[in-house]
């Protein structure tokens, strides 16, 4: 196995459990009408310094048990998977991105019925965690066809 096939692994396994804590957990405070956007915040930064404290040493840890450079410079074929799978993740975010704009009114219309203290706050909140979420999506789907890909030419 490739070392950037381990990375793809480590990547997703770590994205999907760390992101998928963050994601579930804002959301059952979106439907506990409970949304705190300083809170989600702060969750989201300890989200993230988890994610880079696990990641990295395991990579490291990785490319030292198989005696292989942590990031050797990629060839012609890791060139190719990579471009593809950057193709198909940003044109989901691209997707995803137009329709969180499109789904904005009523995300508006959500937030003035369940926080009619602060509307205006929670749509942000909500607009900002749709696109975070988004972005944890296409880095994922980048990330599992990195694997198919690698997997295919093994």
């Amino acid at each position: 196995m490739t070392m950037r096939e381990k990375v793809a692994w480590i990547s997703t396994l770590t994205a999907l459990t760390i992101f998928g804590y963050y994601f579930w957990s804002a959301w059952s405070d979106f439907a506990e009408r409970l949304l705190d956007g300083d809170m989600l915040f702060w969750r989201f930064v300890w989200c993230i310094a988890i994610a880079v404290a696990i990641m990295l040493p395991v990579s490291l840890l990785a490319a030292w048990a198989g005696k292989q450079q942590f990031d050797p410079p990629p060839d012609e074929m890791e060139r190719a998977i990579e471009r593809r799978s950057y193709r198909a993740g940003l044109g989901f975010l691209e997707v995803s991105i137009v329709a969180i704009i499109l789904l904005s009114g009523r995300i508006t219309d959500m937030a003035r019925a369940d926080y009619p203290a602060d509307a205006a706050g929670a749509t942000s909140v909500i607009l900002v965690n749709m696109l975070l979420f988004a972005l944890a999506v296409a880095g994922v789907i980048r990330e599992i066809l990195v694997i198919f890909e690698y997997r295919r030419y093994a």
